[in-house]
């Protein structure tokens, strides 16, 4: 069996080998499309992608939290397969790129098998969630993919067909060192020999890499934290897994602090363990706060930057996003613009995280199915052409067909509608249940780095012992955080690893550690 080649992209590069520095590169909308498509993976997708090791701030930290609590403290089992590997609303686009690095699916569809489960007829339930649950209670069981484009997912249309699937035409574009993008012209080669200080042309060696996911993938990771992201990628430097500064908010945090005393959220309060010197150990928290930080995973990249503009990342992840209102303006389909710039969130994946930050969720999907809902639910898509397949029956008197009768399938109605299901409600249902940590009495202990864990004595003894502090030392602060706190301690999570001292201690009494 000959085997399948990895699909590659070719992009050259226009290198100085005496500086050792990737100036800029060149490259057509195949290499584009997949850039800006990183606009529109949820942060989750991208720790997992980096393997945990995105750098971004506390997130890697807050992502094993997740692996590592048990699934008794979520909602449903879905919850935490839908934080650890979250949907991309706009996968019916990104299913259409070259090299797509994002292997999460949202057209698998799992459904209750069941042919006598309670939920009626007209209200056939599906879930693109592994371990999401019907309302008669049993889970539902994966039974294939479905293909159809709908809604605001919908992949671009068979017009225009030398475009590619976010950008218009079939340009050449230049990609700089920090990822702006633009297209080829004259002026922009001449600006560019300039800001760089080439005298001459003929001393920048060129230069055609071939990139396939695995070096996406890495150039990914480098964008997050780097600003020389392709020279990177070309010399191969090791990747600086240490490259968060402490208390990197410092100088950033309070000079735009607004008075926002009328806008504290009286439900979510955290006790903070801390030093007479206001060191701090770590917080004693709900569930609201908890789910707060674990819904962090959904939010869309493209829509974390939005929300934070040029504060949100140490790498240049976001010139791509300026670039579509800058270099590459009037460059991107129309109809793609809101896909990057203002990325939703999939269905039910909305929380107290996105209504802070603003994301707009898709609206729950429809789905109509071609065979009867026990043809379906007893052999998925491989079952409705049995459930179709229909015999000619002849007259006795003249043998000629008189009519077509089922074969196989003797139920008349040959329709399913389908509606998506909750993934968060353990009845499944179509309701509104956001939270994906499950209510109760429950507390959890949150250290400064958000290592989230549930508290108990072995743990908070564990965390004085490693700070070596005697107990007389320590004092406890209820506080009762504002909405601008948790979208500060929200971006400290992506910049620092230390979010809550970032947020939470007064600047003049941070310590900064050489």
């Amino acid at each position: 069996m000959a085997k399948i080649e990895e699909p590659t992209i070719d992009v050259m590069l226009f290198v100085d080998k005496e500086k050792r520095r990737v100036l800029f590169a060149e490259a057509d909308e195949d290499f584009v499309d997949v850039l800006f498509g990183w606009l529109t993976l949820p942060l989750g997708t991208i720790v997992r992608l980096m393997n945990k090791q995105s750098q971004m701030g506390c997130l890697d930290q807050v992502y094993s939290s997740v692996e590592d609590l048990s699934t008794d403290y979520f909602q449903t089992k879905a919850c935490k397969g839908m934080l650890l590997a979250p949907l991309n609303a706009a996968s019916g686009h990104c299913c259409q790129l070259k090299i797509n690095i994002d292997d999460t699916k949202k057209g698998a569809l799992y459904i209750c098998r069941d042919t006598s489960c309670s939920a009626s007829v007209g209200d056939c339930r599906f879930s693109s969630v592994r371990g999401a649950v019907c309302k008669c209670g049993k889970d539902m069981q994966y039974t294939g993919e479905w293909s159809d484009n709908h809604g605001e997912d919908a992949a671009p249309a068979g017009e225009d067909a030398d475009s590619g699937v976010f950008v218009i035409g079939c340009f050449k574009f230049i990609i700089t060192d920090d990822l702006i993008v633009a297209p080829a012209s004259t002026s922009l080669m001449m600006s560019l020999f300039q800001r760089f200080g080439v005298g001459d042309p003929a001393t920048l060696e060129k230069t055609v890499i071939q990139l396939n996911s695995q070096k996406i993938t890495s150039l990914l990771g480098r964008s997050l934290t780097s600003k020389q992201s392709l020279t990177g990628i070309y010399f191969d430097t090791p990747i600086d897994y240490d490259a968060v500064d402490l208390f990197v908010l410092s100088e950033k945090l309070y000079p735009d602090r607004q008075n926002d005393a009328d806008q504290k959220l009286s439900n979510v309060k955290i006790r903070v363990l801390q030093t007479r010197n206001s060191s701090l150990l770590y917080a004693e928290a709900s569930d609201d706060f908890v789910d707060l930080l674990f819904g962090w995973l959904s939010i869309p990249l493209g829509s974390m930057i939005k929300t934070y503009c040029h504060r949100s990342l140490k790498g240049c992840v976001d010139n791509l996003y300026w670039s579509i209102y800058g270099s590459a303006k009037g460059y991107v389909r129309p109809e793609c613009q809101s896909l990057l710039l203002d990325p939703k969130a999939v269905p039910f994946s909305g929380c107290r995280t996105t209504k802070i930050l603003q994301v707009e969720e898709l609206a729950p999907s429809k789905l109509q199915i071609k065979g009867c809902v026990k043809c379906f639910k007893t052999g998925g898509f491989a079952g409705l052409g049995r459930c179709l397949e229909q015999t000619p029956v002849y007259s006795r008197n003249f043998g000629r067909i008189q009519y077509y009768a089922y074969t196989y399938c003797k139920n008349s109605v040959k329709s399913t509608n389908l509606h998506e299901s909750n993934p968060k409600l353990p009845n499944g249902g179509s309701e509104k249940g956001e939270a994906y940590v499950k209510g109760g009495s429950i507390k959890f202990m949150v250290t400064d780095g958000l290592n989230i864990l549930p508290l108990s004595m072995s743990s908070t003894l564990q965390a004085v012992r490693a700070a070596q502090i005697q107990p007389g030392n320590l004092l406890e602060n209820e506080v009762t955080l504002t909405n601008f706190q948790i979208m500060e301690l929200l971006r400290a999570a992506l910049v620092s690893r230390n979010a809550l001292s970032s947020v939470l201690l007064p600047p003049k009494k941070r310590k900064l550690e050489a």
